[in-house]
């Protein structure tokens, strides 16, 4: 692996870490530990997809199931503005029959990081929830590229976590980004790839401006590591995958190779790289529109696909994701946000793909690699949007030849927030509450249609709320969270079952 300290070094002063939040984050206290146990249910013995689904890995996908996390982290002390460290821990262990599904252990490592920031910029090495893109990650029913589905991703990471505004505009022009490279460990196909990921994202307007206008990008790659399976079918070059610095240029710009490249790949490279680009590229083109309507704020996004060159052609821009949400300013409102979404990700830019035609530049077969065949996910679970299932994530089915066999989808996702007001006696903060309701349109892929179309609902409930009691045996459960959650899947592509998760969760700072 030489040449791994000039990527390091490349890193180092690169863009980095973007997340944006739907909903500011409270001040944490500088050490806060967590504790939850808790038990999934359901009448199928599949665990429903709204209690699996963008749980970072975490939800076992047979019941009946236990499960135990403990947390630990140390944010940045908010009153300093130099330097300064923080890290975090989650551990979960489940008790379930897992057959041959994720996830792989019934012990997981679910977030293990060390984060530095120093003045605008952040680095941090490790495994860290994450969500990335233009959304509202509250309700949302997942964001394209990268949803908090999978188990994250450990990565060396850089850049500027927050929208900070550039000198020279007066705060009117914000910038945010991150820059990092992560290790994907074993595969089905490709066994220890690479993740290079970046992203770039400006706002329009100052944060108290009655509009804000956003737009950015989301890149990320797939590359690297060897796959004796795809040598196996005679793939040539394929038993070590092209991973030398020259070919990591190759990967960060997107460029293609050839005679025309800037950059010379590896002598020994596979054909698929030779036609196409080094690596399985794909991504995001995001905009999105905020505006202050003083007791509600409005937010519009729309994110668009890119995985094959047809956004760039414009073939697929029917494809994707659009978002619209309404939240409350008072955090104790009876319907604090409310959220519509619709993933249109069925058009793909037509059947056809022909290189060398624009118009038929399309067939674009999301999340799916002919190298990579792992397709755009971790330890088996999709990174980006979980309407993208795997092949093994559908009734009745058990084998494909790649990753999925279901991603041209039409999807409506409706969602709301809010707090009940009940309360008196163990409960003076009243009941939280979530919901959501989601229903598909499932096609398949072009190479593999579904007979007839799939329809799917999925349905679910959550209710929590923190106990505050009084007496001895009162103070043994003050301050802790009863959450109950329900989930109902009928339709074509899962078991028809309903679902219950019965837990407790006590959070404490010293």
């Amino acid at each position: 692996m030489r040449s791994w300290l000039n990527i390091f070094i490349i890193n180092s002063f690169c863009l980095g870490s973007f997340q944006l939040y739907a909903q500011s984050s409270a001040i944490r206290a500088p050490n806060q530990y967590q504790v939850e146990a808790g038990a999934y249910f359901s009448t199928s013995g599949q665990t429903p997809f709204w209690l699996r689904a963008n749980q970072y890995g975490s939800v076992p996908y047979y019941t009946p199931s236990a499960t135990f996390r403990v947390g630990l982290a140390s944010d940045y002390d908010t009153t300093r503005h130099g330097f300064d460290l923080g890290y975090g821990v989650d551990v979960i262990a489940n008790g379930a029959n897992y057959g041959n599904l994720p996830p792989a252990s019934p012990v997981i490592l679910q977030q293990a990081y060390v984060k530095a920031r120093f003045g605008i910029f952040e680095a941090y090495a490790g495994r860290r929830r994450e969500i990335f893109g233009l959304v509202d990650t509250l309700l949302t029913s997942g964001s394209y590229t990268w949803s908090g589905n999978a188990l994250p991703i450990p990565k060396l990471q850089i850049g500027i976590p927050i929208f900070t505004p550039i000198k020279f505009t007066k705060g009117w022009v914000s910038v945010m980004g991150m820059f990092a490279h992560g290790w994907l460990g074993g595969g089905t196909y490709v066994r220890h790839a690479f993740l290079h990921q970046k992203s770039l994202f400006f706002r329009l307007g100052k944060a108290q401006s009655t509009f804000r206008a956003y737009g950015g990008i989301n890149h990320d790659v797939v590359w690297g590591g060897r796959s004796p399976e795809l040598a196996a079918l005679g793939v040539v070059n394929s038993e070590q995958l092209p991973a030398s610095f020259q070919d990591y240029l190759l990967v960060i710009t997107g460029l293609r190779t050839g005679s025309q490249s800037i950059f010379t790949p590896s002598p020994g490279i596979t054909d698929f790289d030779l036609t196409n680009r080094i690596g399985n590229h794909l991504g995001s083109v995001d905009l999105a529109l905020e505006i202050d309507l003083r007791r509600h704020s409005l937010f519009i996004y729309r994110q668009n696909p890119y995985d094959s060159g047809a956004l760039f052609y414009l073939t697929s821009i029917a494809d994707g994701l659009n978002g619209i949400r309404l939240r409350s300013n008072d955090p104790d409102a009876v319907v604090r946000t409310v959220l519509f979404e619709f993933l249109n990700i069925a058009n793909q830019g037509g059947p056809e793909f022909v290189i060398d035609d624009p118009a038929r530049r399309g067939r674009v077969n999301y999340f799916n690699n002919a190298q990579f065949r792992d397709g755009w996910a971790y330890q088996r679970l999709t990174v980006g949007t979980p309407f993208i299932n795997p092949y093994y994530d559908r009734a009745g089915n058990t084998s494909f030849g790649g990753f999925t066999n279901n991603n041209r989808i039409y999807a409506w996702h409706l969602a709301a927030a809010g707090t009940l007001p009940w309360r008196g006696g163990v409960l003076p903060k009243g009941l939280s509450y979530q919901t959501k309701l989601s229903v598909s349109r499932n096609l398949g892929t072009y190479d593999t249609p579904f007979r007839m179309p799939i329809t799917q609902v999925s349905l679910f409930g959550q209710l929590s709320t923190v106990i505050h009691s009084q007496g001895n045996f009162g103070q043994l459960f003050d301050g802790t969270e009863v959450i109950g959650r329900v989930a109902y899947d009928t339709g074509g592509l899962y078991q028809d079952s309903f679902g219950l998760y019965v837990g407790l969760r006590r959070q404490w700072t010293k």
